[in-house]
């Protein structure tokens, strides 16, 4: 998918290309202003009087207007400065991306920019001798004037809500949310399984990439096509987020079918994976779920020491767990249907066929809470919230992920329990706990389930 590759590039050009659009627009009107107010385009004779003011006080009124404007400029950019470094050492470094590539922000420092552009240019071309008495010049500038204002009291507002811990949380887990549903939804549209079989062709190579730098993003689409071409089954055993070194095998290719070019093949298998210096929020929901992490982790260091926040960053995070809790299977099956599979329970005579490891849940429960784990586990609010957590992701669970969440949940119950030597401390843990592991499976219905069991009923 070439618009994956895309996203991620427009993604980390994001400030250029707000500030180049505010300049660029900022110097082409400035341009045409020029050729108006000089009678190059016969259109002043068109315009009211009322909007028209002489050379002189246009010449005056655009060099306050410069002089403002580039002043305001370097406030906001100060500004800036000062929140970026408020959010790395209060929250979390991976948080400053999520302000500085907003738009309010760059777009009120581009604005500021653009008027500094243009004041600056009209002055610059503002000669009596190719003027006429009267200019057009100074109305486009009020106008700026007064979207400068607008802008900077909407960044004021924004800067009073980006500082704040809690609608930091929220809004990070709204962001990551939609993430979230986009990921999930495309594996819904495959086949998922629980565990793959023994796979037995008479060829097997491994697949090497030829980069050092993180998996942006993994073109499934193409790779199953080319699985087709090779009449092979692919099993990738890497994830979007690892980071690679040249040479290392990522997948193994199988098939009954000897290839002759290998190393065209694994050309071919790079060019369906996208290789960025630095993880992206586009396409990698562990990224995206490890903010929520940090924050939480920031919060409960000694020189911040703010357990609400991280208790409060817990809680969302576990609304995004529940939901690939909620997924059947952990194997995504792309390019066969469920009823391919049961008449080749094997995979010996299947082709075309891609293998992706999408949802290994223990894992995804342990890197998202063995850090947390394991700086909370002295505080009994914060492993009170870790517990509140376990027991959401329980209630949201499929019948094959509760079995997961039991035993991630006695491992965690046993690494802190110790730590609480109080009776009443014990008690809010062993209740939580105790609520986890008496979650019976055979009566569960998931919302998977009753989502597909409404969408049969729509069918027919």
């Amino acid at each position: 998918m070439l618009f994956s590759k895309w996203r991620l590039r427009l993604e980390d050009k994001r400030i250029w290309r707000v500030f180049g659009r505010s300049m660029a627009l900022s110097l082409i009107l400035s341009v045409f202003m020029i050729f108006l107010d000089t009678s190059a385009l016969p259109l002043l004779e068109e315009l009211p009087d009322w909007m028209l003011t002489d050379v002189t006080t246009a010449r005056q009124v655009l060099s306050t207007l410069a002089g403002t404007l580039f002043t305001t400029t370097t406030f906001v950019f100060s500004a800036i400065l000062t929140i970026v470094t408020l959010y790395t050492s209060n929250f979390s470094p991976r948080a400053v991306e999520d302000f500085l590539l907003n738009t309010t922000s760059m777009r009120t420092l581009g604005i500021f920019l653009g008027g500094f552009i243009y004041s600056l240019t009209s002055l610059v071309f503002m000669d009596g001798s190719l003027y006429d008495d009267r200019v057009f010049s100074v109305v486009i500038a009020w106008g700026y004037a007064v979207g400068s204002a607008l802008y900077f009291t909407k960044f004021v507002y924004q800067v009073s809500n980006y500082i704040q811990a809690d609608k930091l949380v929220s809004r990070m887990y709204n962001e990551t949310r939609t993430q979230y549903d986009e990921t999930i939804g495309y594996f819904r549209e495959h086949t998922r399984i629980e565990r793959l079989p023994e796979i037995a062709t008479t060829y097997q190579y491994d697949m090497k990439t030829n980069a050092e730098a993180y998996i942006g993003s993994i073109k499934f689409d193409e790779l199953k096509d080319l699985c087709e071409e090779y009449e092979a089954i692919c099993r990738i055993s890497i994830k979007v987020g690892d980071f690679v070194s040249r040479k290392e095998p990522v997948a193994t290719i199988y098939t009954n079918k000897k290839v002759a070019e290998v190393n065209e093949l694994e050309e071919s298998f790079n060019k369906t994976f996208s290789f960025e210096a630095e993880r992206s929020t586009s396409f990698d929901s562990g990224y995206s779920r490890n903010k929520l992490n940090e924050i939480a982790l920031k919060a409960m260091s000694p020189g911040i020491n703010d357990p609400n926040t991280a208790i409060h960053a817990v809680h969302y995070k576990s609304l995004l767990e529940a939901k690939f809790a909620a997924l059947r299977g952990r194997y995504v099956v792309v390019g066969k249907s469920r009823e391919e599979l049961e008449n080749e329970p094997d995979f010996s005579k299947l082709t075309g066929v891609l293998l992706y490891d999408f949802n290994d849940f223990f894992r995804h429960l342990h890197v998202g809470y063995r850090q947390l784990v394991h700086y909370m586990k002295e505080d009994i609010s914060a492993m009170e919230s870790v517990f509140d957590a376990l027991v959401l992701i329980a209630h949201s669970a499929h019948q094959d992920k509760i079995g997961i969440v039991k035993e991630y949940s006695r491992y965690v119950y046993e690494s802190v329990i110790d730590n609480f030597p109080q009776q009443l401390d014990r008690e809010l843990i062993e209740k939580r706990y105790n609520q986890i592991i008496s979650i019976e499976v055979d009566d569960r219905i998931t919302a998977e389930e009753e989502e597909e069991a409404r969408a049969e009923e729509d069918s027919h």
